[in-house]
């Protein structure tokens, strides 16, 4: 006996015009909520309370300098208190960001809501991206379920909403690496690899995306050299990405400044900065202890997690891959439990490196990843069952 919900769909049949319909619209209330609940906070600091919120004012500050300096564009500057020094580019982190603040300078003002705006729409378009996902990788009802699942775990989750408010950096780093899971899932690995690489080249901890989904380009290979290659391919694919958008500092700066500041960079992530706001570790993003908070003043705006998401993608999704790992195959249907291996990696090393002084912001890197495992995890649990009545069926057959 076949279970329907593993078929292919008929879309001529009414009742799966309804399922994806439903499914989809779910998603995109998912999406809707994220949005309007991200653009509330945006523009109140934009209208009621005109100010920078938390460190805003260094990617908003560098993104006008690179506009002046670098690209030599010329805007009407938002009148702001308080400025960075002019020689500063933020060099500590990859550009990316920076540029995507900038662009939206100039599309749409030097205004606190322009510089917000691509944080709203980002942060709104992951559940609808896990879903676009789900829903192509695996057509079936099942497939519908898992997209469903995976765009509402993203829109439970509150520090999307947090950093999807703000001109920050770690919500465009969130944006890329659900495109790459979403590609992952569809076996798209090149396409993967682009989007992993403008993961890493908003924050160097993209840097880990960048090798889950090389690992992923290089396991449908049959050997071990096709393996390597297939790896060195995706890794030099994204590497290009991450060279490319150093172009415009490079013609300004020159390579060496470039590769000095990389340097800086490096150690600047694997030092500790006790003076600074409040930190945590990714075991304190799970259980929100000493959370961000990005705002006080007449709104509080803290960068606060959903615990049972966190915690059931953390530990399922090491679960999953050191079983996958020992096992080589066991059913597993997704990918994003490769992705939270490496992510977790990471942050262990670096912590180990000798920065004890990370921020609960940080997490909404986690966010589509989490999301994700809940939606392979409603595949799984499907596929389970109906490999279970396959046997049993069979068991009844030879008896």
């Amino acid at each position: 006996m076949s279970d329907k919900s593993m078929r292919r769909l008929s879309y001529a049949d009414p009742k799966v015009v309804i399922l994806v319909l439903t499914s989809l619209s779910v998603s995109l209330l998912a999406a809707a909520y994220v949005g309007l609940e991200a653009y509330s906070n945006a523009s109140f600091f934009d209208e009621e309370l005109p100010r920078y919120v938390s460190d805003e004012i260094y990617y908003v500050d560098v993104a006008r300098r690179l506009l002046e300096n670098v690209f030599g564009a010329e805007i009407e500057f938002y009148p702001y208190s308080g400025k960075t020094d002019d020689n500063y580019y933020n060099a500590e982190h990859p550009p990316l960001g920076k540029y995507i603040i900038a662009l939206s300078m100039l599309l749409c003002g030097d205004e606190p809501l322009c510089w917000r705006l691509p944080s709203v729409i980002e942060a709104s378009l992951i559940p609808l991206v896990l879903w676009i996902g789900f829903a192509a990788a695996f057509r079936r009802p099942a497939g519908y379920l898992a997209a469903t699942a995976a765009s509402v775990a993203a829109a439970s989750d509150s520090v999307l909403v947090t950093m999807g408010s703000v001109a920050m950096l770690d919500i465009h780093q969130a944006f890329f690496t659900a495109v790459a899971i979403a590609l992952a899932l569809n076996k798209r690995f090149w396409l993967a690899s682009i989007a992993s690489g403008l993961a890493a080249s908003v924050k160097m901890s993209g840097g880990a995306v960048v090798i889950a989904t090389a690992v992923l380009a290089s396991l449908p290979a049959s050997s071990h050299k096709e393996r390597l290659l297939r790896f060195v391919a995706s890794m030099i694919l994204a590497g290009t990405v991450y060279i490319s958008l150093y172009i415009p500092l490079m013609a300004y700066f020159g390579v060496q400044w470039v590769l000095d500041e990389t340097i800086d960079a490096l150690r600047w992530h694997t030092s500790s900065r006790p003076e600074g706001p409040p930190t945590s570790t990714l075991l304190g993003w799970v259980i929100n202890s000493n959370p961000f908070y990005l705002s006080l003043s007449g709104k509080v705006l803290a960068a606060v997690t959903n615990t049972l998401l966190h915690a059931y993608g953390v530990a399922f999704g090491l679960t999953a891959f050191l079983l996958e790992a020992v096992r080589k195959s066991y059913g597993w249907p997704g990918v994003s439990h490769v992705f939270m291996f490496f992510i977790v990696l990471l942050y262990a090393m670096v912590y180990l490196a000798g920065n004890q002084t990370q921020y609960s912001f940080y997490s909404v890197q986690l966010t589509p990843i989490a999301a994700a495992l809940v939606g392979e995890t409603v595949l799984f649990m499907i596929g389970w069952r109906w490999c279970a009545r396959e046997s049993g069926d069979s068991s009844s057959s030879s008896e």
